[in-house]
C-alpha cells in the first residue's frame, strides 16, 4: 500500500504542476504543534526564499501521526528517533526546565520553593521528578497531582496566564522568555528526546524533499532567523 500510495502521490504532483502552468514542486510536511509554532515558523520565509520552487503545505499535530495515512513527505517527531518503517535524522535537542510569569518566578528562590505551586506537565510521568532529581533534591509531595497537557503549547498558554509551573523546552518558546511574559527561574534541565525529521523508508526522494531536508539539517538550534 505504501509504494502505491506513493506511486499516486508523485503522478497528482506532475499533475498539479503540469495544471497550474508553474514549475512548484508540492511539499507536505507534519510537525509537532510546539516545534511548528516555537520554531519552524520563524523561519520559514528564509526557506520560501530561497527554495521558491517548493510549495509547502504544514500541517500540525500532537507528535502521533501516520505518515503513509496523511499523504506527509515528512513528519517531525518528538523522541528517540526509533520508529518502525521511518527513516529518522536528528535534528537538536530540546531540554525541559520550568517556565513561569515573571510573578511567579520572583517567589522561586530554590527547587523546594516549587512544592508550594502548581505543576504543570506533559503525558510523560517521569517529567518532574527527572528534573528534581537533575537539580539534585527528592521531588515534593505535590508533584504526582500536576496538571497534564497533551501540547506544550496549550501547558504554556496555562503557564502565562499563572495557572502554575510548566516543565517545558525553552528553545521551543524563545519568543516569550525574550518579551518577559514567561521567566526562567533555575538553569537545571533535563534531555527526554530530540526533534527527529522522519519519512517513510519506501518513500522516493524528491527534489523538494531534498531541498528541505538539506535546509533544515543545516540550521543552528538557537540561532540563524531565530526568533528576535
Amino acid at each position: 500500500l505504501p509504494i502505491v500510495g506513493d506511486a499516486f502521490d508523485r503522478l497528482a504532483r506532475s499533475l498539479e504542476r503540469v495544471g497550474s502552468g508553474k514549475l512548484r514542486e508540492p511539499l507536505v510536511v507534519g510537525a509537532v504543534g510546539t516545534f511548528a509554532v516555537g520554531w519552524l515558523l520563524p523561519r520559514l520565509e528564509d526557506f520560501r526564499r530561497t527554495h521558491p520552487f517548493v510549495e509547502l503545505r504544514l500541517s500540525t499535530n500532537n507528535n502521533r501521526v501516520d505518515l503513509a495515512a496523511e499523504g506527509l513527505d515528512f513528519s517531525i517527531r518528538f523522541g528517540n528517533g526509533a520508529w518502525n518503517g521511518l527513516d529518522a535524522t536528528e535534528l537538536f535537542e530540546a531540554p525541559l526546565t520550568p517556565l513561569c510569569t515573571p510573578e511567579l518566578a520572583a517567589t522561586l528562590h530554590a527547587p523546594q520553593d516549587l512544592g508550594a505551586l502548581t505543576l504543570l506537565r506533559s503525558y510523560r510521568q517521569d517529567e518532574w521528578s527527572r528534573w528534581f532529581e537533575a537539580a539534585g533534591m527528592e521531588a515534593p509531595a505535590n508533584f504526582a497531582s500536576a496538571i497534564v497537557f497533551d501540547s506544550s503549547l496549550a501547558m504554556m498558554e496555562a503557564a502565562e496566564q499563572g495557572a502554575g509551573v510548566a516543565l517545558a523546552p525553552a528553545l521551543m518558546f524563545s519568543r516569550q522568555l525574550s518579551k518577559g511574559s514567561i521567566r526562567r527561574p533555575f538553569q537545571a534541565s533535563i534531555s527526554l528526546g530530540s526533534y527527529w525529521l522522519t519519512k517513510l523508508k519506501s518513500r522516493e526522494t524528491t527534489a523538494a524533499m531534498s531541498a528541505f531536508a538539506d535546509w533544515i539539517t543545516s540550521l543552528e538550534p538557537d540561532r540563524r532567523s531565530a526568533p528576535s
